[in-house]
C-alpha cells in the first residue's frame, strides 16, 4: 500500500492561506508600526520625491497606512481581497519604480510582496478568516 500525500492533506487545503496571511500581515505590521506610532511616516517623502512621485508627504503616509491597515486586515482575514488591491498597487510601485534597475537581491522583497498581494486578490482569505465566516452567514 502506497501513502497518498495528496489525499492525506486534501481536507486541510482550504486552511493553507492562513499561514501566508499571518506571515504577510505580521511583516507589514512590523515595518509600518514604528512610523505610525511615532508619526514619522512622512520622513520618506524626500526619497519618494526623488523618484518623481507627486505629493510625496501624502504618498509616504498613504504607503505606511496601507501597509499598516492591510497588515491588520490580513491577520484577521477581513476584506482580504479588497486589502490586496492597494497593497498590490503599493508593491507594484515599489517593484517597478523604486527598485527599477536594482539587482534582484535588492528588489526581491517588493516583488515577493507584490506576488503575495496578487495571491490574496485571486485566492481570498481562506477558510480560517472573518471573510469566510461572514460569507457563510
Amino acid at each position: 500500500m502506497q501513502f497518498d500525500l495528496e489525499k492525506a492533506i486534501a481536507p486541510f487545503k482550504e486552511y493553507a492561506p492562513v499561514f501566508i496571511r499571518l506571515a504577510f500581515g505580521y511583516h507589514l505590521l512590523y515595518y509600518s508600526w514604528q512610523p505610525v506610532i511615532t508619526m514619522s511616516a512622512g520622513e520618506s517623502a524626500s526619497y519618494l520625491s526623488s523618484l518623481g512621485i507627486p505629493f510625496p508627504v501624502f504618498m509616504s503616509w498613504l504607503y505606511v497606512l496601507t501597509e499598516f491597515g492591510g497588515g491588520i486586515l490580513l491577520i484577521v482575514g477581513l476584506k482580504v481581497r479588497w486589502a490586496a488591491v492597494p497593497l498590490g498597487i503599493t508593491f507594484a510601485v515599489a517593484t517597478f519604480l523604486a527598485h527599477r534597475g536594482d539587482p534582484y537581491e535588492s528588489s526581491f522583497q517588493a516583488l515577493q510582496l507584490l506576488a503575495v498581494s496578487i495571491f490574496f486578490f485571486i485566492g481570498g482569505a481562506g477558510k480560517l478568516s472573518f471573510d469566510s465566516l461572514l460569507k457563510t452567514k
